[in-house]
């Protein structure tokens, strides 16, 4: 299993998309986790056959993590980045959103993830062609 502090200390505690400082978050029923919590995010989804390996992963805050969803790393990336171009002030209140601004952000990368899968169907593609049995009986 691969362990948070050996993803995040190379990356000097910082999150790989927004380059905020992490915490580390210690697990307490009844209380949520915060949106700056260190996480571990597969570059290559679980959903995509990703392996859980040191290779295939990078520490990323949890607001990150969740915004990301299904959306490839670089792109994700790209656009966070965008997004703090845009908005002056959405870097430093950038754990502080509100729940409406996190839902429309979410919906934006829901679109993005959409226009990838519409003009780069080659994911679900290679994802059936590993899975499908060619023996033929």
């Amino acid at each position: 299993m691969v362990d948070i502090n050996a993803l995040s200390e190379p990356q000097n505690h910082r999150c790989c998309y927004c380059g905020h400082e992490m915490i580390r978050h210690v697990h307490i029923d009844g209380i949520s986790m915060a949106r700056n919590a260190a996480t571990k995010d597969h570059i290559e989804p679980r959903c995509y056959d990703g392996p859980t390996t040191l290779m295939n992963m990078v520490a990323a805050c949890s607001l990150c993590n969740n915004l990301r969803g299904e959306i490839e790393a670089e792109a994700f990336y790209n656009l966070v980045q965008k997004w703090f171009k845009r908005d002056s002030t959405l870097r430093n209140r950038w754990h502080n959103i509100s729940r409406e601004e996190f839902r429309a952000l979410k919906h934006r990368c829901t679109l993005v993830h959409a226009r990838q899968l519409h003009g780069l169907g080659k994911r679900h593609k290679e994802f059936a062609f590993r899975h499908y049995d060619f023996a033929f009986r």
